[in-house]
């Protein structure tokens, strides 16, 4: 299966498990959810769903109240939480691990954080990102996430990966490691397309 379909398969599944943990309606009574990360610009190659949630007041309980409910799905064989309110986050980092019946492990990130929250917003990337990928560039990125996956190129953020292939046009692997040298890489950004 080549990344394009692979990435399809990836979406499918993916709704699937947002659809049965009713994960957008669970948090929603807390705040507006934001669907976010590869996901969001059909991207996906990796078991790997990004939720944000902004919320009027966060609330560890209301949060802990969603991570409960899921985890009474058998699928759902893990659950942790991280208080970085006070970090250089400033937001509540929330995680399920789902097995699927397939054995892959899915991980679900989600941060909850204040409706005024000021640091870089993977909501406000999502709208510049659908409408910077073409057909080709799509591929690209899908190519080049599949050569990190087979070991064929270093670790890399994805942010940065979209920022080569959509800002500086890169199209190969050699041009990406060229790229990685030559750019700072693997920071928080507020780069958007």
């Amino acid at each position: 299966m080549n990344p394009l379909e692979r990435s399809e398969v990836m979406k499918r599944q993916a709704e699937a498990i947002l659809g049965e943990l009713r994960l957008v309606e669970r948090w929603s009574r807390y705040g507006r959810v934001s669907l976010v990360g590869a996901l969001s610009f059909d991207l996906i190659l990796a078991p790997d769903i990004d939720l944000e949630i902004y919320c009027p007041a966060v609330n560890i309980t209301a949060g802990m109240t969603v991570l409960s409910e899921c985890s009474a799905d058998a699928h759902v064989v893990g659950a942790l939480y991280q208080n970085e309110l006070d970090g250089p986050d400033k937001a509540v980092y929330w995680r399920l691990t789902y097995l699927a019946t397939d054995g892959v492990r899915w991980k679900i990130d989600m941060w909850s954080a204040p409706v005024d929250y000021d640091l870089p917003r993977g909501e406000d990337f999502v709208a510049p990102m659908r409408r910077a990928l073409t057909p080709a560039t799509r591929r690209t990125i899908l190519e080049l996430k599949a050569a990190r996956e087979k070991g064929e190129l270093p670790g890399f953020l994805s942010i940065d990966l979209y920022r080569a292939v959509l800002q500086d046009k890169v199209r190969t692997a050699s041009e990406f490691i060229q790229w990685l040298e030559t750019h700072p890489a693997g920071v928080l950004s507020d780069w958007k397309p």
